[in-house]
C-alpha cells in the first residue's frame, strides 16, 4: 500500500485531529490583514497546518463525493430530503438513525465537508489577499466557519458516540 493510499485511510482522523489543533490553538493566534513581521510560532503553525488541512479538506471532499457517493452526503441538493425525514420520525421513536445510509447522519458528515472546505477556501483566500481590503473579510468569513465548526464537531461527537454505544448492546 502506498503511501498516498495510506493518507487516503487516516485522512477522517487526521482531519479531525488538526481541526481540534487549529481550533484549540487559535486563540494565541494574532493575525489580521496581513502576517505581521512579528509573527510568532504559533502564527505560523496555524498558517502552515491551517493550510495542509485545507489541502486535505479537499482531498477529503473528493474521496467522499466519487463513484456518486456525493448523493448520499448531499442527496437534499436534489430536494431528497424523505430519508433525512424519516431518522427524524426515529429518533422522536427513540430508535438511532443508521449510519452509512441517506439521512441525518449523512447530512450532518456532508455539512461538515462543506464546513472544513469553506474554512480552508477562506484561510487561504485571507492568505492570498492579505495587506488588502479583502484580507479583515475573508479573515471575519474565516472565523465565521470555524465558529460553526466547534458546533458540527459537536454534534458530530454525540451522533458517533450514539453508535458506539449502539454498538456496544
Amino acid at each position: 500500500m502506498g503511501l498516498l493510499s495510506q493518507l487516503m485511510e487516516k485522512l477522517h482522523v487526521l482531519l479531525a485531529l488538526l481541526a481540534i489543533w487549529l481550533l484549540s490553538t487559535s486563540g494565541q493566534v494574532h493575525l489580521a490583514s496581513r502576517i505581521h513581521d512579528n509573527a510568532g510560532g504559533w502564527d505560523y503553525n496555524h498558517i502552515v497546518l491551517g493550510t495542509i488541512t485545507a489541502l486535505m479538506s479537499v482531498l477529503f471532499l473528493v474521496k467522499c463525493c466519487r463513484h456518486g457517493q456525493w448523493r448520499l452526503y448531499f442527496g437534499w441538493c436534489l430536494g431528497q430530503f424523505g430519508p433525512i425525514a424519516k431518522d427524524f420520525r426515529k429518533l422522536a421513536q427513540r430508535q438511532l438513525p443508521a449510519a452509512g445510509s441517506p439521512g441525518l447522519l449523512t447530512f450532518i458528515e456532508g455539512i461538515g465537508l462543506l464546513l472544513m472546505l469553506a474554512i480552508g477556501l477562506t484561510g487561504l483566500a485571507w492568505l492570498a489577499t492579505q495587506g488588502s481590503g479583502l484580507a479583515m473579510t475573508w479573515r471575519s468569513w474565516h472565523i465565521l466557519f470555524s465558529e460553526y465548526l466547534i458546533w458540527y464537531l459537536i454534534i458530530h461527537a454525540i451522533a458517533s458516540f450514539s453508535h458506539f454505544l449502539e454498538l456496544m448492546r
